[in-house]
């Protein structure tokens, strides 16, 4: 090989060299722009015509059980005007025409009044004049069309869109709901779903550099510093959201007529645990009117009374194998018994003095518990109450949600402890739980003594991709003896058929529970003006799906008993219930056909349209069905008529006069987002019937 050969040789070695090197200095460079030098530079690139602004990530939603929003994100625009920007013919042409739309529109200004203040704007160099906050999207794309406003070039129309959290049923499950507020950047309010699962909701926000351009907009420009926002994940909960409204309504009612300050209902899947309904009511003073401003459900410790006897019940029949509820007892006739010098009362003297066990438990004596539970403990208190320890209804649930009370079941050796207290605590008194720790305690009976925690979060999701799903959770696998358990649930059906809670016997189904009314301490005393009345129970009794608690506190109208103020609101939940979801074959109910469910021509989900019909006795006209979306109409002959729709994936359906929850889901399903205003039925939508619209667009529902 000849010295050119060799020279040529490292030429190329040497160029290669030079190449690889330069190209470590870019990536190097890179990096360094990256991390060391990246604040600097973008603190630079914001006092420069550059400027790299936050992506807001958007937040994941949260649904029901079945699949319906109970909260999602929408966007809303800030609108401004640039005057100046606008062409001087175009301007002095137009401005009047543009000032009365807005007016009409808005309604801040009159007519004259925006003239003159976008003439004052331009003559004073002025590029930034306000015109509206928050404009959701169909005000905003009504607002786009105005005069100046739909010229594509020199129009000085400026928009900032933001994202707010909307809830499409309004105030229902807003305590499980939640919400989220980082105004204090030190401590963040947290409160329900939102606050205990905001870091898989909120995602991770993004970064964007945008240039300014002739008119002091900006626009988004490439560059490394960018980085794309990854949206948050969804919720899908066990809250069932038309039974949440029955409940709201049903308490809400019972609050107003009774008077009361506070109370709250919770239902609860028997086998899973989870919670389907959860209502919290408090009187506003100020607004006078009740709102969901705290989870009493969830956070008030409350003396229970009498409900706490199926807890007395149960460490009676474990302590003693041949404990006998037939037993019949010589209370006499005064009602009244002495323990300890202190004085215990009943309402009504039971069976005429000489009650069995089971009778003195299906009217809710509390002279027998206080004597029962004497009787077999007074030696050895402390065992009374290791046996309710051992069912663990003293423990924290350790909810997902914040906020909960923590049960107080005092022991022998607390200095609180007294020779009164053994009877007392068997009645209800001097300990205190949550109205849903006592809910889990009677689902656990219903449960066949299997103990499960409260659960709110069946799945978490990102698009149709299951991240998570949650099962149940055992808190105690047995609270007591299978004998035991089911002698409970003997006893609590015969509250019902029996006892204090007859009123529930008129059911088309079988009920299972117990009342309870326990005097108020105030100032450490008590007094006979200040009562909580509950009822806790389950249906159907023969084979139990649901569990449900109905606590009331202070009623103040004249009614005070648990029978009287809470059973009637735990009646109209189960009914409800059981006539939508339920429908046991062997037991008959008589709710009557809703006339005006299908009084007007509606797209509907055909499983659901089935289901109605069957139950309110409505006759069907089909064609040959074959779609899972159904068109409704009334038939002439009387009935409905339901018709198949072919979906075109791509085509916007007609959603007028669907349910928002149908509607949503179906929307969402084709690959379109979906806003809201109003509430109820869907009125009319922001894309008509019949139009392409691409996948992400915005669809927005206006309800009646």
């Amino acid at each position: 090989m000849s010295k050119m050969d060799f020279s040529d040789v490292w030429r190329v070695v040497l160029i290669y060299v030079l190449m690889l090197v330069v190209g470590v200095a870019i990536v190097a460079k890179v990096v360094v722009i990256q991390t060391v030098d990246r604040e600097e530079l973008l603190e630079s690139a914001r006092k420069a015509d550059i400027r790299v602004v936050k992506v807001p990530a958007v937040r994941g939603n949260i649904f029901s059980k079945n699949g319906t929003l109970l909260a999602t994100t929408i966007p809303v625009f800030d609108v401004y005007f640039d005057p100046v920007a606008v062409p001087e013919d175009r301007f002095k042409e137009d401005i009047d025409k543009l000032s009365d739309s807005l007016a009409k529109m808005l309604k801040a200004h009159t007519k004259s009044q925006y003239v003159n203040m976008f003439s004052k704007a331009r003559n004073n160099n002025k590029r930034y004049v306000k015109i509206a906050k928050k404009l959701k999207i169909e005000e905003y794309e009504r607002i786009k069309t105005f005069p100046i406003f739909k010229e594509r070039l020199g129009n000085g129309f400026i928009s900032e869109k933001q994202l707010v959290r909307e809830r499409p049923y309004g105030d229902i499950a807003m305590r499980v709901i939640g919400y989220v507020n980082y105004n204090d950047t030190l401590k963040p309010v947290m409160v329900g779903l939102e606050g205990a699962y905001d870091t898989c909701l909120s995602g991770k926000d993004g970064l964007q550099m945008r240039r300014r351009i002739n008119g002091g907009r900006f626009i988004d420009v490439p560059s490394s510093t960018n980085i794309t926002p990854r949206n948050g994940k969804d919720i899908y909960t066990s809250i069932d959201a038309k039974i949440q409204d029955v409940a709201e309504e049903a308490l809400r009612r019972c609050l107003a007529e009774n008077e009361a300050l506070q109370g709250c209902v919770i239902m609860m899947d028997v086998k899973s645990g989870f919670i389907e309904v959860m209502a919290s009511l408090k009187y506003n003073e100020k607004k006078k009117k009740y709102e969901e401003s705290y989870n009493f459900a969830i956070a008030e410790n409350v003396e229970p009374g009498s409900t706490f006897k199926a807890i007395t019940m149960t460490a009676l029949l474990e302590n003693d194998p041949n404990f006998n509820i037939d037993r019949v007892l010589n209370l006499g006739k005064t009602g009244k018994m002495k323990f300890h010098n202190r004085i215990m009362t009943d309402s009504h003297v039971v069976g005429e003095g000489v009650p069995t066990v089971k009778q003195c438990f299906w009217e809710s004596s509390n002279i027998a518990f206080g004597y029962l539970t004497t009787e077999a403990f007074e030696d050895n208190p402390q065992k009374f109450i290791d046996l309710i320890y051992k069912t663990k209804i003293n423990e924290p649930l350790n909810l997902d949600i914040k906020g909960e009370g923590k049960p107080y079941i005092k022991s022998t050796t607390s200095r609180l402890w007294s020779k009164v207290s053994l009877p007392w605590m068997s009645i209800g008194y001097e300990e205190t739980v949550t109205p849903i720790t006592l809910l889990t305690y009677y689902n656990a009976i219903a449960n066949n003594g299997r103990m499960v925690k409260p659960q709110f979060v069946k799945e978490i999701r990102r698009g149709n991709e299951v991240v998570r799903r949650f099962d149940t959770i055992v808190i105690n696998e047995q609270i007591a003896s299978p004998r035991t358990i089911k002698t409970l649930q003997g006893l609590l059906r015969g509250v019902v058929e029996n006892g204090t809670a007859k009123l529930l016997s008129k059911c088309a189904f079988s009920v299972a529970g117990k009342t309870g009314t326990a005097q108020i301490a105030s100032n450490g005393k008590y007094n006979k003006k200040n009562y909580t009345a509950s009822f806790v129970g389950y249906f159907p009794a023969d084979d139990p799906k649901y569990t449900c608690i109905v606590v009331i506190s202070n009623p103040m109208g004249g009614k005070y008993y648990g029978a009287s103020v809470s059973a009637p609101v735990f009646k109209e939940i189960a009914e409800k219930v059981y006539a939508t979801e339920l429908g046991i074959k062997d037991e008959t109910s008589s709710y009557p056909a809703n006339a005006d469910k299908y009084t007007k021509a509606t797209m509907a989900y055909y499983e659901d349209v089935n289901d109605y019909c069957t139950m309110a006795g409505v006759r069907m006209v089909d064609a040959d069905l074959s779609s899972e979306w159904v068109k409704v109409s009334p038939s002439k002959n009387g009935g409905v008529t339901i018709q198949s729709i072919d979906l075109d994936n791509e085509v916007v359906p007609d959603m007028t006069g669907m349910n928002v929850m149908d509607a949503v889901y179906l929307l969402e399903s084709m690959g379109w987002k979906v806003g809201f205003s109003g509430r109820g039925l869907v009125e009319s939508q922001s894309v008509k019937a019949g139009t392409k619209l691409e996948k992400g667009g915005i669809i927005v529902l206006k309800l009646k």
